[in-house]
């Protein structure tokens, strides 16, 4: 999920051609932002997520019947967070799809695993007569959920026996050694130690 620092770069297309993804089912369907201009860009929701007034291509996700849109040059890597409308659904960046399918599996069960543990409904939920949960609230929060969702998306991956998903995911938290994964994220070495924990697990 795209919390703190995490940033979108400027999109220069908000449609993904339906033969980008080789071998991936593409579909367009419409997400609405209220009061969004048309020709408007992204527009970031409460809880790190992003929602956009463009058609958008999606991908078939294997983990979850949420749909999946697919997004060049986006910066966060994947993202889940519920529309205006309430429904659930799930950004990734088209290169990773396209060019490191391994690390995109595991990406998209992550995402699955933040809409099923409810940690996307937590981070829209109002408080109260006061609207959304103010960021301080979840602050906390993140680091768990963050380790969660791994944790659960190792989980499935051994169910869909794609070691090398898993794999692939280890060694990309790994690179960031001690430093957080994002703004009040565990550190690389934390997740990498706990995928590897969970995939060895009986």
């Amino acid at each position: 999920m795209g919390f703190g620092g995490r940033r979108l770069k400027a999109l220069t297309a908000l449609a993904v051609a339906l033969g980008l993804l080789a071998g991936g089912t593409a579909s367009a369907e419409g997400l609405q932002v209220p009061g969004a201009d048309a020709t408007a860009g992204p527009a970031r929701k409460t809880g790190g997520g992003f929602e956009f007034r463009r058609k958008l291509s999606s991908v078939d996700n294997p983990y979850c019947a949420i749909v999946t849109y697919v997004v060049p040059d986006f910066t966060a890597e994947a993202s889940s967070t519920q529309t205006a409308d309430d429904r659930s659904v799930i950004v990734i960046d088209a290169s990773i799809l396209k060019t490191e399918r391994a690390y995109a599996h595991f990406l998209m069960a992550h995402e699955c695993c933040h809409h099923t543990l409810g940690h996307t409904r937590l981070t829209t939920q109002r408080l109260g007569s006061v609207g959304p949960q103010p960021f301080y609230y979840l602050r906390p929060l993140l680091k768990n959920m963050e380790l969660d969702a791994d944790g659960c998306a190792v989980r499935m991956l051994r169910l869909t026996d794609e070691p090398d998903a898993i794999e692939s995911a280890r060694i990309r938290m790994s690179r960031f050694g001690d430093e957080q994964t994002g703004a009040y994220y565990p550190t690389g070495n934390e997740r990498a130690g706990h995928i590897e924990r969970i995939a060895a697990e009986e």
